[in-house]
């Protein structure tokens, strides 16, 4: 199945801002973030997770080539003069596809971006080396998920109690259950849209060259990255170096909040993104 382009919010002639989500989340789940921002036409062309049949490869997939797929999906619709927003996995994607071809895009925002210690990269190189990645527990943690629900009705009363939706507001949750499940093909109950399998995929393939290709954003784009307070995808050491090595680049902090801000802080988010956009001359 070809990538497919999900509109979001906005209207069809205004520019354009690109949504990468993070893994295992569907785009729509950031429909309130976006719809402040209504001077963007909001898109996503969501990654090989959410293309419909494609399975995860068996071989290693890095990161490199879900920015590879993006930018071909920007090429074949002709689509220029980006803001691209990416949340965590989709932060790094998009930061990948910006240094690829950076004439397509204006300005590039990392919300919490998975940017890590060298130590734990080289911890994940020799996991990956050793063919032992498996048995991470981010990707243990996505294996062990549950996949099917009765209906949409059991998937939100499980997810509701659920520690990392708790600070979710219900229509949020909800965008989640309406984008995130799909009918089985057997007719019994609903599956995970985003599989297990693809989630466990992108936990064992972070990105490690990451502090290799920070330096590269220098005079590239207007950029800013703005971290959760609680972040596990980018701690506080990582923020030390990266403001040294990105002195053109714009950093905020996201004050008592954790690594799914987007969806648990929507508006505050969104002003976030709105103010710094205003502040670059970019809307």
């Amino acid at each position: 199945m070809s990538q497919p382009l999900i509109e979001l919010a906005g209207e069809p002639l205004a520019p354009i801002l690109h949504l990468a989500p993070a893994n295992g989340f569907p785009p729509e789940t950031y429909l309130p973030m976006l719809r402040p921002l209504r001077q963007y036409r909001a898109i996503c062309l969501p990654p090989r997770a959410l293309w419909g049949d494609e399975l995860p490869p068996a071989e290693f997939r890095s990161w490199n080539a879900d920015a590879d797929d993006l930018l071909a999906g920007l090429e074949s619709r002709d689509l220029r003069d980006i803001v691209a927003v990416g949340h965590s996995l989709g932060g790094i994607v998009s930061l990948l596809a910006l240094i690829k071809a950076p004439t397509r895009f204006r300005a590039l925002i990392m919300l919490d971006p998975v940017i890590l210690p060298q130590m734990m990269l080289d911890m994940l190189g020799g996991a990956q080396a050793s063919g032992a990645v498996e048995k991470l527990p981010l990707v243990q943690g996505a294996l062990r998920r549950r996949a099917f629900f009765e209906s949409r009705e059991d998937a939100f009363r499980r997810f509701r109690d659920k520690p990392v939706f708790s600070d979710w507001a219900e229509e949020t949750l909800r965008l989640y259950i309406e984008h995130g499940l799909q009918p089985r093909a057997d007719g019994s109950g609903f599956e995970l849209r985003w599989s297990t399998a693809w989630e466990a995929h992108y936990f064992s393939t972070v990105h490690r060259d990451i502090w290799r290709d920070l330096p590269k954003l220098n005079g590239l784009a207007p950029t800013l990255i703005v971290r959760a307070s609680y972040s596990h995808t980018f701690p506080v050491e990582s923020g030390v170096i990266a403001k040294a090595l990105l002195p053109e680049v714009d950093f905020h902090e996201m004050k008592g909040q954790g690594h799914l801000f987007p969806q648990a802080a929507p508006l505050e988010t969104a002003r976030v993104i709105r103010d710094w956009l205003r502040s670059r001359h970019l809307s």
